[in-house]
């Protein structure tokens, strides 16, 4: 089965929620309960130093340690003047009578059970292990020697052999002026006998997993909430990229903040606003291009069938013009063929390093002939020994500044005068072609290079342009890598300026 997104994202953020909880729990559980755990250690060392400190006086005053061997009701006594009971002492069988008998020396059995042969460990019942043993129990006071005086850690199963359960014993000196008369044990194997600290470490652990419930809860609503926020612009996008299929270009969605989502709605934007545009200029485009060849379809049906009709004579001079109309059809449809293989980046260019100091000078001579028809001088303002390189296709380049000679020479007025300029600053090739009078308004500078933008249609008609030629040009000068623009010329006419990267030779 296929998760959607909005599952996978919700569950990939509750685990990980999940995981960071149980992590925590778990390290601040053993935290918490090592911590509780030492401080109730200090807490106990405190009792043990402070009983270390009254043994060190008894020892004083009897100069031995008789008085606890021969007496373990003074270490009863010592255990409740520190807060703690002594362990019980064994009883008698039930069913006897009298006085219980005396403590047996260490490591001996009571009178009344020497004749009974040791219990079995295995069928002893196990020790309760929700009441650990206190601290009376786990005290052992041994003499210099390091023999024991009384206390013995085996009742909370520590053997002598026992090398783990002696790690956990701490040994506390006991002086007396100064000198060492023994040591006083306490064995504290990471047991909590203090009640009521026992009672609130479990319910502090209680709470704590009352929390991490509460925060798995609190994430699982969180995780909704924010998948949810983060989906929202997901899902405008996707219902605006559908309503952009069905040619709904108007379409727009809102933006609401500056993060990665923000910017995609965006770009998601500037995509319609594009495609819109583009959708204005195509149909615009096809609204132009037919209204070009419907007035010269026109013109020629018009004289062809007053030419069957009978009304017109099939002179000369009338099949010529015919002709013209032709070939300034067969011209347009040219021009629109070189202008879509430059929109679609299929015109071909031969990247080379080109001298364009040797292409304008080839291409003046071609022109200089045909302008003369108009009286029209040309003057190069550039030295033809100096090379200018950049790198493109010569053949392209000879007919980008064909085509702009073509349109001086189309609109200046006859007795004219156009100049080529061509120099380098820096890292750039600079070339201007300008020619007098007449000049182009304002308002229709911006606009020159727009396909089938003319100044004057019917002027521009009857000298054969087509509004395709520097629609032309400024495609190839962009192929080439350069820049074009127009602006007045100081002749009086117009200036065309195009830059292009320039390469070392």
């Amino acid at each position: 089965m296929r998760l959607n997104i909005f599952p996978r994202l919700f569950l990939a953020m509750l685990l990980a929620t999940i995981m960071v909880v149980l992590v925590m729990v778990v390290f601040m559980n053993w935290s918490f309960r090592t911590g509780f755990t030492a401080y109730h250690h200090a807490e106990e060392l405190d009792k043990v130093q402070e009983l270390a400190e009254v043994l060190g006086t008894e020892f004083a005053n009897h100069n031995s340690w008789d008085f606890l061997r021969d007496d373990p009701q003074q270490w009863e006594k010592l255990l409740g003047d520190l807060g703690e009971s002594a362990p019980l002492p064994p009883q008698h069988p039930a069913g006897l009578t009298g006085q219980p008998p005396p403590f047996p020396p260490p490591g001996a059995l009571p009178p009344d059970r020497a004749h009974l042969p040791p219990p079995d460990r295995a069928k002893l019942p196990p020790p309760d292990q929700d009441k650990p043993p206190p601290l009376a129990v786990r005290l052992s006071l041994r003499d210099i020697d390091q023999q024991q005086v009384v206390g013995d850690f085996r009742h909370v199963g520590v053997s002598p052999g026992d090398r783990s359960g002696r790690r956990d014993v701490t040994k506390v000196e006991i002086r007396t002026s100064g000198k060492l008369v023994g040591w006083l044990m306490v064995w504290q194997g990471g047991v909590v006998t203090n009640g009521l600290a026992r009672s609130f470490l479990d319910q502090q652990v209680r709470n704590l997993y009352l929390i991490a419930l509460f925060a798995t809860g609190l994430s699982f609503l969180l995780a909704i909430l924010l998948v949810r926020h983060l989906l929202r612009p997901v899902h405008s996008l996707t219902q605006g990229a559908q309503t952009l299929t069905a040619g709904k270009f108007e379409t727009r969605i809102e933006v609401t903040t500056q993060d990665e989502l923000g910017r995609l709605a965006q770009a998601f934007n500037t995509l319609a606003e594009a495609l819109q545009h583009n959708e204005i200029m195509r149909q615009q485009w096809i609204a132009d291009i037919s209204h070009e060849l419907r007035t010269p379809i026109a013109v020629l049906r018009s004289e062809i069938e007053a030419l069957l009709d009978g009304i017109r004579q099939p002179t000369l001079e009338r099949i010529q013009s015919l002709h013209m109309d032709v070939l300034g059809m067969g011209k347009l449809v040219e021009d629109l063929y070189q202008l879509a293989l430059s929109d679609s980046a299929e015109l071909s260019l031969v990247a080379e390093p080109v001298d364009l100091t040797a292409v304008l000078t080839d291409t003046a001579l071609s022109a200089q002939a045909r302008l003369q028809e108009k009286h029209i001088s040309l003057t190069t303002r550039f030295d033809p020994q100096q090379p200018l390189w950049i790198r493109g296709d010569a053949e392209r380049l000879r007919q980008l500044f064909s085509n702009l000679l073509g349109n001086s020479y189309r609109y200046t007025d006859e007795g004219g005068q156009v100049e080529i300029l061509a120099q380098q600053q820096g890292n750039k090739v600079m070339v201007s072609i300008q020619d007098s009078a007449p000049g182009v308004p304002d308002a229709a500078l911006p606009r020159l290079f727009e396909r089938l933008f003319r100044v004057d249609k019917s002027r521009s008609r009857a000298l054969g342009g087509s509004g395709l030629g520097l629609s032309i040009c400024k495609n190839g000068v962009e192929a080439h890598g350069g820049t074009i623009q127009a602006a007045h010329s100081p002749l009086g006419g117009l200036l065309i300026e195009v830059v292009f990267p320039a390469e070392s030779a």
